[in-house]
């Protein structure tokens, strides 16, 4: 059988793509700040909304723009890119705490018994999740919903029957196969693709995935100095939101499947916050993975 065998031969002098090299010329005069409280107000004002609830986020929010805005290795597409994540993260929030608001009912949502798969990176934990979630008992969670759990107010569904939350998430994926097409070969960013529900951390501004979008040794240090159960208490009540809006409003019809490598090293807390979970472990030779 033949192999889709793929070479990198340019690691020592990457060779960008037409579409990247295109992609760098058009911003590269612009100027780019990762500023908090404009980044909060774009988000405001796109939504028209005003409550980010507990404003205890504000102090992660300003870490990573101080650490990702001082870094002068970061060119401008890349925070343009970072300054994009942060903006729809605020957004998300606004739409959780609105949705929050109007139904508290919500909060009483069960997310019971969750499979939730842990391992390290590149060892298996995304198979073993699409194998799991082809199970149509189990509720697992799309890239395109994680990357937007609340629809936006007002929006319609598109001529094609599509969610424009499921457009938006398409739209980056065509362009991450121009700009990067070996990223997209080694980890495959399709909308339906079945995703970490780490993402559903990221408007509480928390997780260790910051780390993975850039070069964040600050970050870093934080998270592991910081209790991480606020994040996955939040992370649970947006499973609630979730599952309520698939029309469980107990939970009790619903059972997660989720995975992220993340919870290998935050196992206690996982526990602490799904008592009742079943977490499967991969196994991979550590240097394997380095080198994947």
């Amino acid at each position: 059988m033949e192999k889709n065998i793929i070479t990198i031969d340019d690691l020592s002098a990457p060779v960008l793509t037409e579409a990247a090299q295109a992609a760098m010329e058009m911003v590269a005069d612009m100027s780019v700040a990762l500023n908090p409280d404009d980044i909060l107000a774009e988000a405001k004002d796109t939504l028209s909304l005003e409550d980010f609830g507990d404003m205890e986020f504000m102090p992660r929010l300003s870490l990573l723009c101080d650490e990702w805005g001082q870094d002068k290795t970061i060119n401008n597409l890349g925070l343009l890119g970072l300054r994009g994540k942060l903006v729809t993260f605020a957004k998300n929030r606004l739409l959780i705490q609105d949705l929050l608001t109007r139904h508290p009912e919500i909060h009483d949502v069960k997310i019971d018994a969750p499979i939730i798969v842990a391992g390290l990176p590149r060892s298996g934990t995304t198979h073993l999740l699409n194998l799991l979630a082809a199970d149509s008992r189990l509720r697992s969670l799309p890239l395109w919903e994680s990357y937007e759990p609340v629809p936006t107010p007002g929006e319609q569904t598109e001529k094609n029957g599509k969610d424009p939350r499921y457009e938006r998430c398409d739209g980056q994926w065509q362009a991450m196969q121009q700009i990067s097409p070996l990223m997209a070969a080694m980890h495959p960013m399709n909308p339906e693709h079945i995703h970490e529900e780490l993402e559903l951390m990221g408007p509480d501004f928390a997780s260790y995935n910051f780390e993975w979008l850039s070069t964040s040794p600050r970050w870093r240090d934080f998270y592991f100095s910081t209790d991480q159960t606020p994040h996955y208490e939040y992370m649970k009540t947006v499973l609630k939101i979730l599952t309520w809006q698939d029309g469980d409003a107990s939970g009790t019809q619903t059972r997660w499947v989720l995975k992220c490598p993340q919870h290998l090293e935050q196992l206690p807390v996982l526990k602490k916050i799904f008592p009742d979970a079943i977490i499967p472990i991969t196994h991979r030779d550590p240097v394997s993975v380095i080198q994947s």
